[in-house]
This record gives structure tokens, C-alpha cells and sequence, in this order.
């Protein structure tokens, strides 16, 4: 027997995600957040009770009273999930599908095309306007010409170009659409910029966030969306039961918690993008955009060679490819400051000696 018959013939194109992981390598790749936990956290997570022999709570009651109030919003308007990945796969499912249509603004986070794919909902792409700008009128258009776009992801600030969309741009779309809107909200603690405060003027509009960026817990796969009691009942239809472990959840809950510790994190992850930008702007044959996250994109056209280089001297970058719009580029996140320095000394080896 061929199993491969089996196969839905939509998947057969459809790569399996890569990682990349170089061990004893500096991580610029992931856009994390390099430092450890506040200091007394991991002690206190481990000396908390959790009975692993038993399910977790299936509604994370604490968890998302937590986030609530974080947001400034009620626990039924928030659901947590086994990181971003999982909830992008949860909103297709529920609102995506055969028929229906995803509208995305490439380049962007890819793993919204991956989901698109996996849920067998179609895909449609409006670029952004030189790789930075949303096409809203594009936008606008396609809704109006597509009937099946039943859902929009905008990521703000963008992964990978660190894109800052205008609040009002994002507005005028959720006001002229019966479509779902999630904004990506990532990067939020980054940028400072959210749109969680209009979820109950707009039933269409959902915000997604994660714990695995500002605070360090890449590793837990923790995320959530916030958006009115409707939606968040829809979603939960189709959620797993038991979806976040007990580890996860008193991670997140102690997170919060720690608050104030991770804020002067994000301060100085905040102010060493700063200057990582700054000083890759004066370094010829590479240009270097503005970014609201932190990460930043580099476009040359040796960009291939640059992360490759890189790679072999101890720092690990995101390389892109050519993505719409921008052209030959890789992406690398804000490390430790002594590790920043470093990485800015190989770096101009690299470009001097290369290009």
C-alpha cells in the first residue's frame, strides 16, 4: 500500500517548518528575550503545588483573570492557547476552511500562510506598499471583489520588517468589513501600541498577544486573544480541551506578577535595538529599517553571504530570502548588550572583508 494516497493532495506542496539551532551560538534569530526570568520567579514557580498526575484546569480560570487584568478587561473576553501558533490555527478552523479566504499583507509572519494551508482555507495576498506600508485601498478592493475573505490577520507592530501600522488604518478596515480582523499584537510590550480598548465597539476585531516575546517564555508556548464574550464562545467551540499545561499557566499567572522586573527588561532591549540600528545605518552596502519591536530587518544584496558569515562567527540571524517588497534580507533580534557589541565588531568585519 502507498500511504502517500492518502495524503490530502492540498498538503503535498507544503514544506515542514525548519529550526535552526547552532549550539553555543549567540541566538539573534527568534526574537526573544535573552535575559533570564526576573530574579526570585523561577523559584517561586517551582515551589508552587502542581499536580502533574492530574489535568490542568481546561479554562484556565486563574490564567486568564490574570491576563484580564493586565488588559484591563473581563476573563471572558480572553483565551489562552499553546502559544500564537495554536490560536492561528484555532481562529482558521473556526472561521476559515474550504470556501472561505485569509487576507494577509506579505511579507509577514509566515506561520499565517502554514495555517492557512493546514486548515485548507484559501489564500490572499495584498503587499505591503514598499515593504513597510499597509495597501489599505488593495485591501479594501479584495474584500470588496472576494466574498470569502472571512478573516484578516494584520500583524502590528510586522514581523519581519518591525512595521508600526497607523491605529486609524487598521480601524477604517474592521469599520468597512464583516470579516474578522485579527491584529497581531506580538510585539506589543515593544511598540506600546495596541487596540484592545475598542473590542467591545467592534464585535469583527480580535487582538492576539504571546508570552513568548518580552517575556521570555518561548520555550512554555504561551499565547491568548482578547475580543468580545461572542467570539471568544465561538473559538472555544473548537479548542481543545486541556490546551495549556498547569506549568504554562502558573508560568504565565507569576509573569504578571513580575510585571514591573520585565518592564526594565523591555527597556533595555528597547534601547539596545535603538542602537543597533543606529550604528548598522552608518555601515555602508546594507540598509537597515526603522523598527517598533525588537528586531530588526538588513537588506543587502549579500545578504545570504552576511548571515552565513555570521553564522560561522558565533551569531545566528534569520535569514529571509527576498521577501516582497524588500528585497535580500535577514532579520536579527536584540541579544545582551555585551553581546550586541560583539555581534556589531563581526558584523563590520564581515562587510568590509566581504563586500
Amino acid at each position: 500500500m502507498n500511504y502517500q494516497s492518502l495524503l490530502r493532495e492540498d498538503l503535498r506542496l507544503l514544506q515542514p517548518y525548519q529550526t535552526h539551532v547552532v549550539a553555543g551560538n549567540v541566538r539573534m534569530d527568534c526574537n526573544e528575550n535573552p535575559f533570564c526570568w526576573p530574579e526570585g520567579m523561577r523559584e517561586e514557580l517551582f515551589a508552587r503545588e502542581i499536580a502533574f498526575n492530574r489535568y490542568p484546569d481546561g479554562e484556565a480560570r486563574a490564567l486568564r483573570e490574570a491576563i484580564a487584568a493586565y488588559n484591563r478587561v473581563e476573563a471572558e473576553e480572553v483565551l489562552v492557547g499553546n502559544g500564537s501558533d495554536e490560536l492561528i490555527q484555532i481562529i482558521l478552523q473556526t472561521f476559515g476552511g474550504r470556501g472561505r479566504a485569509l487576507m494577509i499583507h506579505p511579507p509577514t509572519f509566515a506561520m499565517y500562510q502554514a495555517a492557512a494551508a493546514i486548515t485548507a482555507t484559501s489564500l490572499v495576498e495584498v503587499p505591503l506598499i514598499s515593504g513597510t506600508k499597509l495597501d489599505l485601498e488593495g485591501m479594501l478592493k479584495a474584500l470588496a471583489e472576494n466574498e470569502r475573505i472571512k478573516v484578516i490577520i494584520i500583524c502590528n507592530p510586522n514581523n519581519p520588517t518591525g512595521s508600526l501600522f497607523p491605529r486609524e488604518e487598521i480601524l477604517r478596515l474592521v469599520q468597512n468589513t464583516e470579516a474578522l480582523v485579527i491584529v497581531d499584537e506580538a510585539y506589543f510590550e515593544f511598540s506600546g501600541e495596541t487596540l484592545i480598548d475598542v473590542i467591545r465597539d467592534y464585535p469583527n476585531i480580535l487582538i492576539m498577544r504571546t508570552f513568548s516575546k518580552a517575556f521570555g517564555m518561548a520555550a512554555l508556548r504561551l499565547g491568548y486573544v482578547v475580543g468580545c464574550r461572542e467570539l471568544i464562545t465561538d473559538l472555544n467551540r473548537v479548542r481543545q480541551p486541556f490546551n495549556v499545561n498547569a506549568f504554562s499557566q502558573q508560568a504565565g499567572i507569576l509573569a504578571l506578577k513580575y510585571l514591573s522586573a520585565y518592564q526594565s527588561q523591555i527597556q533595555v532591549l528597547k534601547n539596545e535595538i535603538q542602537g543597533l540600528y543606529a550604528e548598522l545605518a552608518q555601515i555602508p552596502n546594507i540598509q537597515v529599517l526603522p523598527t517598533h519591536a525588537n528586531f530588526l530587518l538588513v537588506h543587502s544584496p549579500a545578504a545570504r553571504i552576511i548571515s552565513e558569515k555570521l553564522n560561522q562567527a558565533g551569531f545566528t540571524t534569520r535569514y529571509l530570502g527576498n521577501p516582497k517588497g524588500v528585497g535580500e534580507s535577514f532579520r536579527l533580534s536584540a541579544a545582551l548588550p555585551e553581546e550586541n557589541r560583539a555581534f556589531l565588531q563581526v558584523l563590520k568585519e564581515i562587510v568590509i572583508n566581504s563586500l
